[in-house]
């Protein structure tokens, strides 16, 4: 019954009025009130696999002046209600500078890990010894289906996505963080909350990042 249950709340979770297995929602990304940019966030959930796309892009007033582009992607099978990713990519783009970085996954382990332009610096940790990892989007699904622990690999850091158990402030703590590479010393991450309101959604209507001492708010159109 309990396996029941989860399997149901990963098709529900993402629609409030059916049991589609696509999803697109948009959010508002402001900082101190001022949007500076949009998010799209993109989902096909099944029951044995799952694909997820986030799409960052700079908009609003500050929009000439910051112009930023991203793209998250992950996926992975579904088994007895769990999540298991498979591979993850991300790149981000601003004027000055752009990043790629890719991670694949088999069996809970990380087999791959590509950044580009290339880390010169020496990896502080044996990241393909890691066990059952998750890259950041997977988390972030596993603890809106799960309500639990998640760690994590971004390609630079890892951690753990720890959530709390406020029913309507899921404030997500970052714990055993640490940076792969020796030249990223700072704890860039430090929380993220996520509101929810299952009386009318699912899905979160607003989310808080805590990055770089800058509280980034997603506000769901």
């Amino acid at each position: 019954m309990k396996l029941f249950f989860k399997l149901f709340i990963i098709v529900a979770i993402f629609s409030s009025t059916s049991l589609a297995t696509e999803y697109n929602i948009e959010y508002n990304i402001k900082v101190r009130g001022l949007k500076i940019g949009s998010l799209l966030w993109h989902l096909e959930l099944d029951l044995d696999k799952y694909t997820t796309t986030i799409q960052l892009n700079d908009s609003g007033i500050f929009s000439g002046l910051y112009k930023f582009r991203g793209e998250y992607k992950a996926g992975g099978k579904i088994k007895n209600a769990l999540l298991f990713p498979q591979e993850y990519s991300q790149i981000w783009k601003t004027k000055r500078k752009k990043r790629e970085i890719n991670i694949f996954f088999e069996e809970n382990k990380i087999t791959k890990l590509i950044l580009h332009p290339e880390e010169k610096e020496k990896a502080r940790i044996h990241y393909f010894k890691l066990l059952n990892y998750m890259d950041p989007l997977s988390s972030f699904l596993n603890i809106l289906i799960n309500n639990s622990p998640s760690k994590t690999i971004d390609g630079r850091r890892i951690y753990t996505l720890n959530p709390s158990n406020d029913l309507k402030k899921n404030k997500i703590l970052i714990i055993n963080y640490i940076n792969i590479w020796a030249d990223h010393k700072r704890n860039d991450l430090e929380y993220i909350e996520i509101y929810t309101n299952k009386e009318v959604s699912l899905l979160p209507p607003k989310v808080k990042i805590k990055f770089k001492d800058i509280l980034f708010e997603l506000t769901k159109n």
